[in-house]
C-alpha cells in the first residue's frame, strides 16, 4: 500500500505543480501530497527495521532503536503534517461557503502561503526537542555482548521526551482531528441550508454565477471527500491516544502490550491508506486532474 502510494503522490506533485498555484486548493493540496508522500516513505523505513532480519544479533545496530529517530518520529512528525494540512484545507473550504463574498480578501494568497508553511515549521519545531536529547551511538549491549549502533539518551530525555510526545501526539493529533471534524459537519449543514433555501425561493442563478456556484460545489465535495477519508483513517489512532491516557497498562510495554500492538498496526494500515488514496479522489472529482 504504501510504495503504490509513493507513487500516487508522486504523481499528484506533478500534476498539481504542471496545473500552477493560482488556486489556494491546488496549492493545499500540492503541499498534502507532500507531506503524505513523505509520511509513507517514512513509514516503510518504520516497517523495514521492525522486520526480525534486523532485530537479531547479525547486525551492527539495533534495528528498534535506530528506527526511533530515523523513521518513527519522522513519520509521526509528516503525518501530524497531513492532519493539520487537511484541517487547514477544512477551514478554508467552510470559509468558502459560509463567507464567499469575502473569503478571497480574508484568504488571500500570501496568507495561505503564510499558514501552510506555519504548518510545516511548528510541527518540526515541535520534533526538534526530541532530536536534542537522543542521538545514535555505539554503545555496549550485554545481552548481545555486542558493542552496537544504538540509541543514546542525554540526562534530560525522559522528561523532553514526556512532553513531546504529550504535545505532537495527544494534543496535535486531537487539535486538527477535531477541527477537521467540525468544519467537515458546518460545511454539510450549510450547503444543506443552502439548497432547501433556494428550492424554497425558486432561485435560477444565470450561466456565469452557476458555472462559478458549480466550480465551488465541485472543490467542497473533493475535499469533504478527502476529509471524511482522513476522519475514518485517522480515528483508530485517536482511540489509541485515548486508550494510553485512561489505561495505563495499554502501551508498549504493559499488560496489553499485545493488543496496543495489534492496534498501531491496524493504525499503520490506514494511515497508509489515507496518504495513498487521494489520487482516485482527485482523478474522478476534479475535472482538470
Amino acid at each position: 500500500i504504501a510504495v503504490a502510494g509513493i507513487l500516487a503522490n508522486v504523481i499528484n506533485i506533478m500534476v498539481f505543480t504542471k496545473q500552477g498555484f493560482k488556486d489556494n486548493v491546488n496549492l493545499s493540496l500540492f503541499c498534502l501530497a507532500i507531506a503524505d508522500f513523505c509520511s509513507l516513505l517514512t513509514l516503510i523505513v518504520t516497517c523495514v527495521l521492525s522486520h526480525p532480519r534486523f532485530l537479531g544479533t547479525g547486525n551492527n545496530f539495533v534495528g528498534i532503536e535506530v528506527q526511533f529517530l530515523v523513521a518513527c518520529w519522522p513519520h509521526v512528525c509528516f503525518t501530524k503534517m497531513t492532519g493539520w494540512i487537511t484541517a487547514f484545507i477544512m477551514f478554508e473550504r467552510c470559509m468558502c461557503v459560509a463567507l464567499p463574498l469575502t473569503v478571497k480578501t480574508v484568504l488571500t494568497k500570501a496568507r495561505v502561503q503564510f499558514c501552510l508553511v506555519t504548518i510545516y515549521v511548528c510541527v518540526i519545531a515541535g520534533v526538534i526537542p526530541t532530536y536534542a536529547t537522543h542521538s545514535l551511538g555505539w554503545k555496549f549491549y550485554p545481552g548481545f555482548n555486542r558493542t552496537l549502533l544504538g540509541l543514546q539518551f542525554d540526562d534530560w530525555a525522559i522528561e523532553v521526551t514526556y512532553v513531546s510526545n504529550l504535545l505532537n501526539i495527544p494534543v496535535s493529533s486531537i487539535s486538527s482531528f477535531s477541527l477537521t471534524f467540525v468544519c467537515t459537519v458546518v460545511i454539510s449543514f450549510l450547503l444543506v441550508k443552502k439548497r432547501k433555501w433556494r428550492k424554497a425561493n425558486g432561485c435560477l442563478p444565470n450561466k456565469a454565477s452557476h458555472q462559478m456556484s458549480g466550480n465551488d460545489h465541485r472543490a467542497v465535495k473533493m475535499v469533504t471527500v478527502v476529509s471524511v477519508i482522513f476522519l475514518v483513517s485517522v480515528t483508530p489512532s485517536i482511540a489509541i491516544i485515548i486508550g494510553t491516557v485512561l489505561f495505563i497498562e495499554f502501551s508498549l510495554t504493559g499488560k496489553y502490550r499485545r493488543l496496543f500492538y495489534m492496534c498501531y498496526c491496524v493504525s499503520f494500515v490506514l494511515e497508509a491508506i489515507n496518504s495513498s488514496v487521494n489520487i482516485l479522489v482527485y482523478y474522478n472529482m476534479n475535472v482538470r486532474f
